[in-house]
Parts: structure tokens; C-alpha cells; sequence
């Protein structure tokens, strides 16, 4: 028997087998529920702990944690917010271009705190393509004061003709599982 042929086999094995039990393994079994957005026609899944609303003090949509523990974790330095959304009725060049990203070729960069020309990766989805980044943000803290590097601003930009949706974090990154949960779900209605 020639094991070289049973090799890819085996491999996709693993690795689903990796994909299914890794949560468990790492204690991160997390709970999704599925946020639609019904002005914007779009969907994406998000932690049972997580709630999405509109805040008239933020002047738009924002997610913030249900639970205490992750209340704690972003009250201090992150406003108790987890990302902020939004809309664009503009494709996705248009976008970028006009907020303070430049293309070169087929490729988008920008700017953050202490470099210049970062370049964004492409993405893209069921129904959609467009950018992710990660940034060196600042961040006010209550106990602290203002950490002009203190923070980790992730952005993602998901478009289909003229719309344009952008999701940032408030000043720290969503774990790998939820990113990947986030990015793979996402949906046009």
C-alpha cells in the first residue's frame, strides 16, 4: 500500500478534527449568536456576550460586552466598547480613498501612529471583498490618562457595490477565533 496517497487524507483529518476540538483544548468555547443589520443589509455572527446598539453619545453602532468579566476588561482604557460599525453608501475605492488610504497598484495603505505605508490586506467573502489592518492606536484610560501607543486598532472593511461596511476595535484586538467567526460569516443579505 502506497502511504503517500492516504497522506492527504489523513491531513484533512487533522486539521478538522484541530478545528473542532482546539476551542475546547484552549478554553475557548464561545457561544455565537447571528447580528443582522437590517438598514445596511448585511449579517455577521458575534459572542452570545456581545450586544450591538446605537449610541446616540457615540453617534453610531457600537458592541459592547453583557458579561461582567469582559465589562471589567473593557471599561477602563477602551470605553467599554469592543468595535465600532460603519456604513458607507460608497464602494469600496471610494471609501478608502476619501478616508486617508492610498492605492498603489491593487493594494491599499495607510498610516498609524508611528509608521507610514502600511499595507492592508485583501480580503474577501461569499458576496463581498474588501480590506483588514492593524493599527497602533491610542487609547484614553480612566486610571491612566491618554497612551499614545497603547493600543491595537484592528479594521475591516467588507463591500459589495455601493456599500461599504468598516468595523474597527476600540483599542484592542478581537481573539483569533472570534476573527476568524467575524470574517467567515460575514454576509450581503
Amino acid at each position: 500500500m502506497n502511504k503517500k496517497k492516504h497522506k492527504p487524507i489523513f491531513n484533512i483529518i487533522l486539521i478538522s478534527t484541530l478545528l473542532l476540538v482546539s476551542p475546547f483544548i484552549y478554553g475557548q468555547k464561545r457561544e455565537f449568536k447571528i447580528y443582522t443589520n437590517s438598514k445596511g443589509h448585511f449579517s455577521f455572527v458575534i459572542p452570545k456576550s456581545w450586544s450591538i446598539k446605537y449610541s446616540y453619545e457615540q453617534e453610531g453602532l457600537i458592541c459592547i460586552p453583557t458579561n461582567s468579566k469582559e465589562k471589567e476588561k473593557y471599561a477602563d482604557c477602551f470605553e467599554g466598547i469592543i468595535f465600532r460599525i460603519y456604513l458607507f453608501k460608497t464602494n469600496l475605492d471610494s471609501t478608502l480613498l476619501s478616508n486617508f488610504y492610498f492605492k498603489i497598484g491593487n493594494d491599499f495603505y495607510t498610516n498609524d501612529r508611528f509608521r507610514d505605508s502600511i499595507k492592508t490586506k485583501n480580503i474577501s467573502g461569499r458576496n463581498w471583498r474588501g480590506i483588514y489592518h492593524n493599527n497602533i492606536c491610542g487609547v484614553g484610560c480612566k486610571e491612566s490618562g491618554f497612551h499614545a501607543a497603547g493600543g491595537q486598532c484592528e479594521f475591516i472593511y467588507f463591500s459589495k457595490n455601493n456599500l461599504t461596511v468598516c468595523i474597527t476595535t476600540n483599542g484592542t484586538e478581537f481573539d483569533k477565533l472570534i476573527l476568524t467567526r467575524l470574517l467567515k460569516s460575514f454576509n450581503f443579505l
